[in-house]
């Protein structure tokens, strides 16, 4: 009798396994990359989508299977004339970049007493001299510094060269290869390092303050901006370049590339606007503008979702 409701029980295990891979065999899936900066964010947005539509599976490049190209890839900066004529971006985030510096360097002093313009951080950054440099700028500063910025097709490098009107090759200084998250280890690292960075970078997302051994760039903006700012506290930050337009902080949308091929894709893109937007501050990304989310779904007809979280 034993022996026979044990062999009951291991049918029954095998039935129920058999099933489960069954239906995991039989889920949807949506193949993703991102760069490494996004990967939280992105990682999140997937999660919640599951939660919400059983039987879809959102696979990130690393968990993939090799040999297979990826639904969606999410670029940080790129240009239309860039992409094939059947692909498009869909945006779902904006980052912003800071400039920052070691937090022990004496250009910092310098600075303080007067802080950085548009044409001061041209000349800060960049090899060539701006349009409307004062008069004082190239005047050999006190202090020795070793400007920072990545060089790798993922870089904000080439976001934050555009905003200024250069490209990436203008940038002065050392060149970082990988990741841009080197760029503050680096600075770090360098009593005279100075670079820019996204704020999911420069900010400790969980204790929400400026990362240990930073500083923020003095910029010349009004002083309600540059209080908030100075309190290095990632939230605030965010807050303030969401709500007001301030030229000398570049702000740039990022999103995925796709094509019209996998209505899984485009659906869960969609849910990212109408439902996915409540994350982006946690992560230290903005959310998309009202009016881009209300174009960006009128234009591919995702008449199911509204843009109720943003």
């Amino acid at each position: 009798m034993k022996s026979f409701r044990l062999t009951q029980l291991v049918a029954a295990l095998l039935l129920f396994s058999a099933s489960a891979i069954a239906r995991q065999n039989s889920a949807e899936r949506v193949l993703v990359e991102a760069p490494r900066f996004a990967i939280p964010l992105v990682e999140k947005w997937a999660s919640e989508y599951e939660k919400a539509h059983p039987g879809i599976e959102i696979v990130l490049i690393g968990e993939k299977p090799s040999g297979e190209s990826a639904d969606l890839s999410l670029v940080s900066f790129v240009k239309d004339e860039q992409l094939p004529a059947n692909q498009t971006v869909f945006y779902t985030g904006r980052y912003v970049l800071l400039p920052v510096a070691n937090e022990e360097n004496p250009l910092l002093d310098e600075l303080n007493r007067k802080r950085v313009n548009s044409s001061r951080l041209v000349e800060l950054f960049f090899e060539k001299d701006g349009p409307d440099t004062d008069s004082d700028v190239s005047k050999k500063r006190k202090h020795d510094v070793t400007i920072y910025s990545g060089n790798n097709a993922d870089s904000f490098a080439a976001s934050f060269a555009a905003h200024f009107g250069y490209e990436p090759v203008d940038l002065k200084g050392r060149k970082i290869s990988g990741d841009d998250i080197y760029l503050i280890h680096a600075v770090q690292n360098d009593n005279e390092g100075v670079t820019f960075n996204n704020l999911s970078y420069l900010f400790d997302i969980e204790t929400r303050r400026l990362k240990e051994g930073l500083a923020l760039i003095p910029l010349d903006l009004k002083k309600e901006h540059r209080e908030v700012l100075h309190q290095g506290d990632i939230d605030k930050t965010i807050n303030l370049i969401e709500n007001e337009s301030i030229p000398l902080i570049p702000v740039e949308d990022f999103g995925f590339i796709y094509g019209d091929n996998n209505l899984q894709a485009r659906n869960f893109l969609a849910w990212i606007l109408a439902e996915g937007q409540q994350y982006n501050h946690a992560f230290g990304f903005l959310q998309v503008k009202d009016e881009m989310v209300a174009a960006q779904l009128k234009e591919r007809e995702y008449l199911p979702y509204t843009a109720s979280s943003n």
